[in-house]
């Protein structure tokens, strides 16, 4: 099965766990964040993540904390700027996907598997190795990102 193929499965048929060649890197001031480890061709899925689910009512507390920097919209029908409604459930992605920077010009997309669980990371074309991965947000910005 290709990447292509497993990007169109219904999420009950998703198989639990899969990663490209990637690591992580101190970006100093920047943080944390993604690198591959070797060329990645486009359409390649780099990283399929599980999440844990931040049920609706805990959404006040956590969405206070540093974890809302993390965190991804996780009802049907939604987008990430709905983070900011502070409704509805979110979920932190484990794995590398919550550690993948923000770019309006990125070289990766994500796919919500909401009721699978799992959230997908697609190459959205060629990435070289060392090449840092990235990911739009899609939601208003918490930080200034020419001063990053």
């Amino acid at each position: 099965m290709n990447d292509q193929q497993l990007m169109q499965m219904p999420d009950r048929a998703l198989p639990l766990a899969r990663r490209g060649a990637i690591g992580v890197v101190d970006f100093g001031d920047r943080g944390r964040g993604i690198v591959a480890l070797e060329d990645i061709e486009h359409g390649q899925l780099i990283e399929r993540s599980p999440v844990l689910i931040i049920p609706a009512h805990e959404r006040p507390t956590v969405d206070g904390t540093v974890i809302f920097t993390y965190v991804f919209m996780w009802e049907h029908d939604t987008v990430e700027q709905d983070l900011y409604e502070h409704r509805g459930r979110s979920a932190i992605a484990l794995g590398y996907t919550s550690l993948l920077s923000h770019s309006f010009d990125p070289n990766c997309n994500f796919v919500r598997h909401i009721d699978a669980l799992l959230i997908d990371v697609f190459a959205k074309r060629a990435i070289k190795a060392g090449e840092e991965l990235t990911i739009d947000y899609q939601m208003t910005l918490w930080f200034d990102p020419v001063r990053i």
